[in-house]
């Protein structure tokens, strides 16, 4: 048969697909708690929320860089980026066992808190980040001497180098 009398079976057109809009809507009974209106999956304060950022800054501390402020206010809670072990005034790393830096740090780190207006009673979450998890007892050392008899929730990562060459660098997260 020759090629131009074969029949090649046309392709079917497919059936047209419809797409429709789902929308979703929070609960329209909200389950009442004091203070707080409570939505599946989420909670929601009755309280009006200040949206507000409030960069923090102050003299007692080292320096940040250019690209992050001491601290950031917001509503209740100051989140304090990490402080290193060099002496606010020379702007200088210390020298020494790690004790030195890490008691620097804390030193630091508590006059950014005391600048937006908390302290280190106040502080419910730290995070320590050593060079060198050998470290980790000489930190908690100095670290035990900070915090009260309610010690704050804590994490020590490892990791691989910190700014400027240095071994501890600590942050935090306070209660206004």
């Amino acid at each position: 048969m020759p090629l131009h009398r074969l029949r090649i079976p046309q392709p079917r057109s497919l059936p047209r697909l419809q797409f429709y809009k789902i929308s979703y809507r929070p609960l329209t009974l909200p389950i009442t708690i004091p203070q707080l209106t409570v939505y599946p999956s989420r909670l929601v304060s009755t309280a009006k929320m200040s949206s507000q950022k409030i960069a923090i800054r102050t003299d007692k501390a080292p320096p940040p860089f250019p690209v992050y402020n001491q601290a950031i206010a917001h509503d209740k809670t100051v989140y304090v980026s990490g402080q290193l072990g060099m002496d606010p005034e020379s702007k200088q790393m210390l020298e020494g066992p790690i004790s030195v830096r890490a008691e620097q740090a804390l030193k630091n780190l508590s006059a950014v808190l005391e600048a937006a207006g908390s302290n280190m009673n106040q502080v419910l979450k730290v995070v320590v980040f050593l060079v060198d998890m050998k470290d980790f007892a000489e930190v908690n050392s100095v670290y035990e001497k900070y915090f009260g008899d309610v010690k704050p929730a804590r994490s020590c990562i490892a990791v691989h180098q910190l700014p400027l060459g240095t071994d501890v660098e600590i942050e935090c997260i306070a209660h206004l």
